[in-house]
């Protein structure tokens, strides 16, 4: 997983690049620092839309810690994931 940054806002990325010229991006999500470290916006990728759309995470609130957005968004996009 990667985070590029832009501003205040980072973007997750997974990678399926276990072997050579296995390389494909997964968005995640995005998040969001609000000023203070446990508290961080939350936006699970659309790839039908190609847009980040504001969520709930799995604790049903919409700002956590940045583990609970890849816990979140990783649910989402990866559960059954084959490549």
């Amino acid at each position: 997983m990667t985070i590029t940054w832009r501003g205040s806002f980072g973007y997750l990325i997974a990678w399926d690049g276990f072997l050579p010229g296995m390389d494909e991006q997964i968005k995640l999500c995005r998040i969001e620092y609000l000023g203070d470290d446990e508290e961080w916006g939350f936006a699970i990728y659309d790839p039908a839309t190609e847009t980040y759309v504001r969520g709930q995470l799995t604790n049903g609130r919409d700002t956590g810690h940045p583990t609970e957005a890849f816990d979140t968004a990783a649910i989402v996009h990866l559960a059954g994931y084959t490549g």
